[in-house]
């Protein structure tokens, strides 16, 4: 079977599925030894959420909280650290990883640090800088266990037949945005334009992930910033329509890009912008993309031959 030939509706076949899930069924678990290697949890060998099936909601919940998990919690596992207090982003964007906790905290994985104790801080102090959400600690309160074996046989007891692929499709989207976005953020702010102008390029972005990878969408916001500069450098704009021309400037390389088919050179990452865990675990752990997570423009296609190259779990 070629799976380079999808549906025109990019859904997976059902034969496709099954013969992924099948390949799947076959692999073992990798980041759970990491949990495992404390000591402190019993294994589970069932993959439900009591009587019922796991299903996409539940694995994108387990992804998040082992991604939490593996940036944030300290050494007793009991709770996670502050994200302002993390040596690794959680997420490509922090405002991904303010989601990412609130969606943690809202499905009861995990609860705010917020006693009593805490209301003069809040309430009284001056120094209100140093309380905002990044200085927020949060009590663990799910065994992370039950997350890992879930997480990494998550082919186990799935039906083919559900949203899970596509699920796994739209996680790689919303990841893929984060990261062009705090891309975009970091090189506005390196020539010293004002960094929220990313915010109204959004759109542009998502457009652009459409058609192009990560690194290819990357080398055109690095183009469009270089024409941005020379428009300001002749004084032929000013600075309050710079933010707006900089968007229409994106969409317009997108558009040519795929019209005149470019051949775009994908940029490298910059040190500057480290790996967020939550995408190092979905690249590596979860899916096997791998480095296809930043070359690979975000299709099923692309997804799919992953998953099927064996990969996924080691």
């Amino acid at each position: 079977m070629n799976f380079r030939e999808f549906p025109d509706d990019n859904r997976l076949r059902p034969i496709e599925l099954q013969s992924i899930v099948f390949i799947l069924r076959r692999k073992t678990t990798i980041y759970a030894k990491f949990l495992r290697g404390c000591g402190r949890f019993a294994t589970r060998t069932d993959h439900s959420r009591g009587d019922s099936a796991v299903t996409a909601i539940d694995l994108t919940a387990d992804l998040f909280y082992v991604s939490a998990l593996k940036a944030a919690a300290d050494s007793s596992f009991t709770r996670l650290l502050p994200l302002a207090d993390l040596r690794e982003p959680l997420a490509p964007h922090p405002r991904f990883s303010q989601r990412i906790l609130l969606a943690l905290s809202a499905a009861g994985y995990i609860q705010p640090e917020l006693s009593m104790s805490w209301a003069s801080d809040w309430l009284h102090s001056r120094d209100w800088f140093s309380h905002g959400f990044e200085n927020v600690s949060w009590r663990i309160l799910r065994p992370p266990l039950e997350s890992t074996d879930v997480l990494f046989n998550w082919a186990e007891g799935t039906d083919p037949h559900t949203s899970i692929f596509e699920n796994w499709l739209r996680i790689w989207e919303d990841l893929a945005l984060a990261e062009v976005a705090e891309y975009t953020r970091w090189s506005l702010a390196q020539v010293g334009f004002n960094p929220n102008w990313a915010n109204d390029a959004t759109g542009a972005l998502k457009a652009g992930l459409q058609r192009f990878s990560i690194q290819q969408v990357m080398y055109l916001v690095h183009i469009a910033l270089r024409s941005l500069a020379l428009q300001h450098q002749r004084a032929s704009t000013g600075i309050g329509r710079l933010g707006h021309l900089f968007s229409s400037t994106i969409h317009n390389y997108v558009q040519r890009a795929h019209a005149e088919r470019w051949t775009i050179r994908g940029m490298s990452r910059t040190p500057d912008l480290p790996r967020s865990a939550v995408a190092a675990l979905f690249a590596d752990g979860v899916t096997g993309l791998g480095e296809g997570y930043y070359a690979d423009r975000p299709c099923l296609d692309a997804l799919a031959s992953a998953l099927v190259a064996g990969n996924t779990l080691h």
